[in-house]
């Protein structure tokens, strides 16, 4: 129980952290009158180009319609527009318009310098050290939501992690016979034992 304990420890101190550096993240971009989820898709289509909706969303953790509600938003504010792709009529690629690209860089800028102040109490060392463990252990964690359920690594974690059956008293006392199963009663007499009074058989 105890690495079960430390592990739990781990994940409500990262959950903190991450929880105080997106507040920083917000606060950066909300000068531009932008919110994170809008900030997160500037930035993907800055550094990867016109891309689907879809892949929007897997590379900054939107849902579908997360994605549709910030494509819908940045469009309206001139920022980004979809056209039709090329390699497939039926799918729309998101574009940056030139004034959502300045927008991106100019965003981009004020997160940079953000988040150099909060990381800053960290050294070059403890940088690279966190983000090789936190890629290790997010894509561990990816993996392991993605694999089937039933897998022999869950299994057994399951097995391991599970606690042993109480034992409840009354469970263990013996129940009363329905009167259906009970035996019948004897019509037998009774053996008389000498000098005794012989008396009649009674059920038993």
């Amino acid at each position: 129980m105890t690495q079960s304990v430390e592990a739990a420890e781990l994940w409500f101190v990262m959950r903190k952290a991450a929880y105080w550096c997106h507040l920083h993240a917000a606060r950066s971009v909300a000068k531009l009158d932008l919110c994170v989820s809008d900030f997160a898709v500037l930035s993907v289509l800055r550094a990867r180009g016109p891309l689907r909706p879809d892949a929007i969303g897997k590379k900054v953790l939107l849902t579908s319609g997360s994605v549709t509600s910030a494509l819908d938003r940045l469009e309206r504010e001139k920022l980004t527009e979809r056209r039709t792709d090329p390699s497939d009529g039926r799918a729309s690629l998101v574009f940056l318009t030139d004034r959502g690209a300045a927008l991106a860089r100019q965003a981009n800028d004020k997160h940079t310098v953000s988040m150099e102040g909060i990381f800053s109490v960290l050294n070059e060392k403890e940088r690279n050290d966190l983000r090789r463990l936190l890629k290790k252990l997010g894509k561990f964690a990816q993996a392991a939501h993605r694999a089937p359920r039933a897998s022999k690594g869950a299994v057994a974690i399951s097995a391991g992690m599970r606690r042993p059956r109480r034992l409840n008293s009354a469970s263990t006392l013996k129940r009363p016979v329905p009167a259906a199963y009970e035996p019948r009663a004897r019509t037998e007499a009774v053996r008389v034992r000498p000098g005794s009074k012989k008396r009649s058989a009674q059920p038993a």
